[in-house]
């Protein structure tokens, strides 16, 4: 809590049946200081100062008393003194001033004091401030404190800022006539430091409990400053037994960093330690740092006894400032059984990954931006698989794009421009890949294989590693033809550069290629032309002015180009070698092109000569509407219709690609969102029989030229997808919160929030960073028409199949399954969430989450529910809101993960 934000907002004055309701910051009375302000002088400690005043009435000064009195509206300024009031007394002979409102003729009271000094604001109903001691005495106050309310009889404040409240309570929320408050006979509030009281009593519905203590202590400072004791959550699961989990001790007295340092333990033997920290530095960079390890231990006489020690990492920075250098970093790296082990449902996403990579960069550019440059390390781990990649160090270079002819006259000489980019890369894995060259490898394994990620293991991983680098060098140029098309010709050279290169020789004995890799620098080099014509055309259709449709107008973008690559298998480039890899049972040799950079991290220049022509448009259809207004509503009727495919002339057969085609549209105003796509195989299969049987066979014809349709369908894919809410939950869409409906985590996220972004401001609650606030739109008046209620539902279908030729028959697989997630306020207190799926091949139903939030007032229920699957669990919490109180809480937690 801050003495910067003191507000005085209702008194006590008796017999005052005025009762007044706390309104906003924002939205405070303010002490501005009115056109036409006099002075007057007074003397404050034995020094003569100067006071600015005002009042809208009438101003009377007493010369034989030497009192001034101001009536309406009345304002002072004096050094930090603001004052506003209905009335105000300004006594020099005794240095002191009062102010207080007045009340109007139904009784109610109007102009009530408004203060104003270093230390804060206060409404209040009377005060009374001497200008030589600078003390003051103010009656009948309510001041906020952070997260609530001071109220008080009476409040004294001195000359430092410090606070004296006689009858006082705290009320932990923003409600004054809350029934849940901590009452004490005298407080002391000291600015920035802390808040010391007497004798102190919890009251809850207004009747006072058990919970008192003959004094209390509260810091009094920002609060994500506060350091203090983490009291742990506790539950129980199935397997690691009853836990303790998060208590320790949080650090954040530091202006530029904050840390969590917390512990676990199960009575199964389990523990665990946790160091989370963010930092940030305004206009430069900020990031977290999230380090955890556990030691997972069970009793041997368990069904399937833990015994494992897990660690995980996760590492976040981000730049704010805009350098010309900037450096950034995603790490999220670990042991392979560390989820597995330690499944959290606050952390859901991260506990169902099978995936996780991280990124670490350095980007920059110099000489007038002219170049840039890129360092980067990658890393990709998949906790099933046990595989590991690390790319240690990436480097590119780049240079804009350069116009050596920009004041040419001549369109395409001047539009005549080229690029460098050189990259290169370190790449580590742990997979030793099997052999799929199609033939036997003397000297290589036949079955995949992983290094394990030990520091013993590191010069295996090492050699395992593949490096190389390469540059590209794109020139192009376009120009108009005939006005309605552009043409754009290109040529791109690129050259491989790498350490190392393979050898291959025959073994006829064993009849297999051994393969010997040549340590020592080999380049290679190759370029490929293309040249490309494209136009727009229009089609539209007018109709009558009676009709509501006013046009219809359909956009197609074809594309038609042609490229051609040399054959960089010949002898003359050196790139492959002709090699026997095989002998038949007749004796006779079988060769084959062996390229001496297969397998290398950018590849090996492409075998077989190309000149190919490639086709695709895009159409798009529109309408026009006509509405009330003068101004026609345009309205989609096709996003999008794609065909594309290509034609290689100097392919030995099958010359023809497949056919492409996809398409996307939206209904009903973007609600409902439509897409798909087939990919067609234009040639002929034929059905013919061997004498054992039929065999079905692909040849080289096309479908269309034998009366065959357009081919047979490989694969294709269908989504639907909408999101509908009710009125009120759409004007207001844009005014939520990042934290999901009601206090609740965002269904985004599974119906959970991820631990990264706690921000340790608030982590005493022991909870993810729940919302402290219900959702905007239950403010909406729109909400209560009728039946209408706040909701939200995202529902979406996705289809896909794919069909190959397999032991001569044709298979189909197909994926298909339903996916919704929504929310609804059943009322401004009451919120629920859900998050569900259904398998449609499976017949099963995906994991699903049941969230509540329950806003009570200065409390609030929390609750989330996994019903079936493994990781069904339950946890309800019901805890005060204010985070000084924050531990004041009841939890239910319950979990039934099979680990």
């Amino acid at each position: 809590m801050t003495a910067l934000s003191l507000k005085a907002q209702e008194g006590s004055l008796k017999n005052d049946p005025l009762k007044i309701e706390p309104a906003p910051l924002s939205t405070s009375p303010t002490t501005t200081r009115p056109v036409g302000t006099d002075t007057l002088k007074i003397k404050s400690n034995g020094i003569e100062t100067t006071i600015l005043y005002y009042a809208e009435d009438s101003i009377i000064t007493k010369t034989a008393t030497n009192v001034t009195y101001l009536y309406g509206n009345a304002y002072i300024e004096y050094g930090d003194i603001k004052l506003d009031a209905a009335e105000i007394i300004i006594d020099r002979n005794q240095n002191e001033l009062i102010a207080k409102g007045v009340q109007d003729s139904t009784g109610s009271w109007i102009g009530l004091p408004v203060f104003q000094d270093k230390g804060g604001v206060y409404e209040t109903r009377g005060i009374r401030y001497n200008f030589a001691t600078n003390r003051a005495k103010i009656t009948g106050v309510v001041t906020q404190q952070d997260e609530g309310y001071i109220s008080g009889e009476e409040i004294k404040k001195n000359q430092d800022g410090s606070a004296y409240i006689k009858g006082g309570k705290f009320i932990p929320c923003d409600d004054l006539l809350a029934s849940t408050y901590i009452k004490a006979e005298k407080i002391k509030v000291i600015p920035g430091d802390k808040i010391i009281t007497g004798p102190a009593q919890l009251y809850i519905g207004d009747i006072p409990t058990i919970f008192a203590l003959p004094f209390a202590f509260f810091p009094d400072v920002k609060s994500d400053a506060q350091s203090g004791i983490l009291f742990p959550k506790y539950g129980e699961e199935r397997v690691r037994g009853i836990f303790l989990r998060e208590g320790g001790y949080f650090f954040g007295n530091n202006e530029y960093i904050r840390t969590a340092v917390t512990g676990d333990y199960y009575s199964k033997g389990s523990f665990g330690l946790n160091v989370v920290s963010n930092y940030k530095k305004r206009y430069k960079y900020s990031g977290s740092v999230d380090l955890r390890y556990s030691k997972s231990k069970t009793p041997d006489i368990d069904e399937n006894p833990l015994n494992s020690k897990d660690f995980w990492v996760s590492i976040s920075h981000r730049p704010e400032s805009r350098n010309k250098t900037r450096f950034s970093a995603s790490i999220n790296a670990g042991t392979s059984s560390y989820n597995n082990n330690n499944i959290s449902t606050e952390n859901f996403q991260n506990t169902i990954r099978s995936e996780f990579r991280s990124n670490i960069s350095l980007t920059g550019s110099f000489a007038n931006n002219r170049f840039s440059y890129g360092l980067n390390a990658r890393h990709s781990q998949n906790i099933q698989t046990n595989i590991l990649d690390v790319s240690l160090p990436e480097f590119s270079l780049n240079m804009t794009r350069v116009t050596p002819f920009s004041q040419a006259k001549q369109e395409a000489l001047k539009r005549l421009s080229f690029s460098w980019a050189f990259s290169t890369s370190n790449k580590i894995t742990n997979v030793v890949r099997p052999n799929s060259a199609g033939f036997d490898i003397s000297n290589s394994t036949n079955k995949a294989d992983t290094i394990a990620v030990t520091f013993a293991k590191l010069p295996e991983l090492f050699a395992n590693a593949q490096n190389g680098a390469r540059h590209s060098i794109p020139i192009s140029t376009s120009f108009p033809l005939f006005e309605n098309f552009n043409v754009s010709p290109s040529i791109n050279f690129q050259e491989l550069w790498y350490l190392e290169e393979l050898d291959y020789t025959y073994i006829e004995d064993e009849n297999a290629v051994r393969i010997d890799t040549l340590n020592g620098f080999s380049r290679a080099s190759t370029y490929g032309v293309s040249v490309g014509i494209s136009t727009q055309l229009y089609g539209s259709k007018n109709f009558k002015p009676s009709s509501k449709i006013e046009s219809i107008r359909h956009t197609m973008l074809p594309n038609l180009s042609f490229s051609y690559r040399p054959d960089f298998g010949q002898e003359k480039y050196g790139y492959y070698k002709y090699v026997q890899v095989d002998t038949t049972s007749a004796g006779e040799p079988v060769y084959q092109f062996l390229s001496k950079y297969n397998g290398f991290v950018f590849g090996n220049p492409t075998l077989g000569e190309s000149a190919a022509i490639s086709f695709n448009v895009n159409n798009k259809i529109e309408m026009k509407v006509r509405s009330d207004t003068a101004k026609s509503e345009k309205v989609s009727i096709l996003e999008n219709l794609t065909f594309a495919t290509s034609y290689n002339f100097l392919a030995d057969s099958f010359n023809l690609a497949d056919y492409n085609l996809s398409a996307r549209t939206t209904l009903f105003k973007n609600k409902i969102d439509i897409s798909g796509g087939l990919t067609i195989d234009p040639y002929v299969y034929l059905t013919t029989n061997n004498g054992e049987g039929d065999v079905i066979k692909r040849v080289d014809a096309i479908a269309l030229t034998q009366g065959k349709g357009i081919g047979k369908i490989r694969s294709g894919r269908f989504s639907l997808s909408t999101n509908l809410n009710s009125k009120a939950s759409t004007n207001q869409q844009s005014s939520r919160g990042q934290g999901g409906p009601g206090g609740l985590a965002s269904i985004d996220d599974g119906g959970y929030g991820n631990a990264a972004n706690d921000g340790y401001g608030t982590m005493n609650n022991g909870e993810t960073n729940i919302q402290r606030q219900v959702p905007h739109y239950f403010d909406d008046p729109n909400a209560y028409i009728d039946i209408s209620v706040p909701w939200n539902i995202r529902f979406s279908y996705n289809y896909s199949f794919n069909r190959s030729l397999n032991n001569n028959e044709f298979s189909t697989s197909t994926r298909q399954s339903i996916r919704m997630n929504g929310n609804l306020g059943l009322s401004p207190k009451w919120q629920l969430t859900i998050n569900t799926g259904y398998d449609i091949e499976l017949k099963e139903f995906t994991q699903s989450s049941l969230g509540v939030y329950r806003d009570l007032g200065c409390w609030e229920l929390t609750g989330n529910w996994i019903p079936f699957g493994r990781f069904t669990s339950y946890s309800i919490d019901i805890q005060i809101k204010a985070s000084a109180l924050k531990d004041l809480k009841l939890s239910r937690r319950r979990s039934f993960f099979d680990n």
